[in-house]
């Protein structure tokens, strides 16, 4: 049974990033009660910011260009104003506690999950597979997915939350502005929809990069004193130049995939405050609007488009975290084939072990041993010697 886990990586039918966080998230269904408190607490942060804007509108219009200005109504809404940005600062500051105790659990269960499924599979499986490699995914590949959950999660789910926040209170207010504000938006969907397959196949590269250099410095490490007795120290260099260097051309590429988004979502950003100032212009030289609602509406859209600017950052974060996954449940996912025999039953006591009709081979292009039998007594030595090939020097 084939167990490289390079080759089921290339052959698989690529996973879609949704279907992956939905397999990640059963994993830690148990967490649930934390995750829907945290989601809680995010919305009422995202909520309370963004009824501030239109209560700082509101209070501008109707408490200072007026004929009779009335400063005890605006003193009133500063109060509330207060009491709403220390509700959203509590909030805030709870999701972000809950969420590092469940990035931190996530990360315990992921790696007990794979450690002991490792437990289970046969030998075979460790000789197609650098063990270098396999330490990379339990402490790399898991630490990406609790970076993400622990600090970028909740982030995420925030920032769509006060971007469609946002988006309805442009929409409600005034309909034509809030329509030519969010067309910049379209485009950014648009072009994160089409470059987000890139981005995650960048960063699975990277990973896979990693691991491989993390197995030549295992392997070299392990066998220093075979390198320096027989003054090979030459080929295994070369070997982690190469490593090093594919890893650094990967990582080149993930960098400039990872921060491809930010200058364009920053460019659709400005187009979008672009469209408000003018046609919020003649909004109110048309006596449409009054400046306190072309304030509310220059916030509204800083409230939709810097959210926008962070998406850029977390979605890099976000698609690392899935080219992580994808690698973690490559070993999930295995079946093995290692069969448990029952040791209730001790046929000769004098057999210390006991190998009954044994095949094994390294891969299945040859097998090494066919059908044998044998026993392992008290009290004596043995010895296993394969074929033997003569050393042929060529001139």
């Amino acid at each position: 049974m084939k167990y490289n886990l390079n080759d089921l990586q290339a052959k698989a039918p690529r996973s879609s990033t949704w279907s992956g966080l939905g397999k990640l998230l059963k994993l830690i269904s148990h967490e649930r009660r934390n995750l829907l408190l945290a989601l809680f607490a995010i919305l009422v942060n995202s909520g309370l910011n963004l009824y501030a804007w239109y209560l700082i509108g509101k209070t501008i219009d109707k408490y200072i260009f007026t004929a009779h200005k009335d400063y005890h109504g605006v003193l009133v809404n500063c109060g509330i104003l207060l009491v709403m940005y220390g509700t959203a600062l509590f909030a805030s500051y709870s999701q972000t506690i809950m969420m590092g105790g469940v990035g931190q659990r996530m990360l315990f269960t992921l790696r007990n999950a794979i450690f002991n499924k490792l437990q289970l599979l046969p030998v075979g499986f460790f000789n197609q597979n650098k063990a270098g490699d396999l330490i990379s995914r339990i402490n790399n590949d898991t630490d990406k997915i609790n970076t993400f959950f622990s600090q970028s999660l909740m982030q995420f789910i925030g920032s769509i939350a006060t971007m469609l926040g946002a988006g309805i209170f442009l929409l409600s207010v005034n309909v034509k502005i809030g329509s030519a504000t969010l067309i910049p938006a379209v485009a950014i969907l648009i072009f994160t929809y089409l470059t987000s397959p890139w981005v995650k196949r960048k960063n699975a590269r990277n990973l896979k990069s990693v691991g491989g250099m993390s197995a030549e410095i295992q392997e070299s490490l392990n066998n220093f004193k075979v390198i320096i007795a027989f003054n090979r120290r030459d080929y295994f260099r070369k070997r982690f130049d190469q490593a090093n260097k594919d890893n650094y051309d990967t990582s080149i590429g993930a960098g400039i995939a990872n921060n491809s988004y930010v200058p364009v979502y920053q460019m659709f950003s400005s187009f979008a405050q672009l469209i408000v100032f003018a046609y919020g212009i003649y909004l109110i030289s048309a006596r449409e609007v009054g400046p306190g609602l072309l304030i509310m509406y220059f916030a509204y859209a800083n409230q939709f488009y810097n959210p926008l600017r962070q998406l850029a950052a977390l979605w890099a974060t976000f698609q690392t975290a899935m080219a992580g996954w994808d690698r973690i449940e490559q070993i999930l996912a295995l079946d093995t084939d290692m069969v448990t025999i029952s040791t209730d039953v001790v046929e000769n006591a004098f057999s210390l072990l006991e190998f009954r009709n044994v095949h094994f081979s390294y891969d299945e292009s040859r097998e090494i041993l066919h059908n044998v039998s044998f026993r392992l007594e008290r009290g004596k030595t043995y010895a296993l010697v394969g074929p033997h090939r003569p050393f042929v020097r060529r001139r």
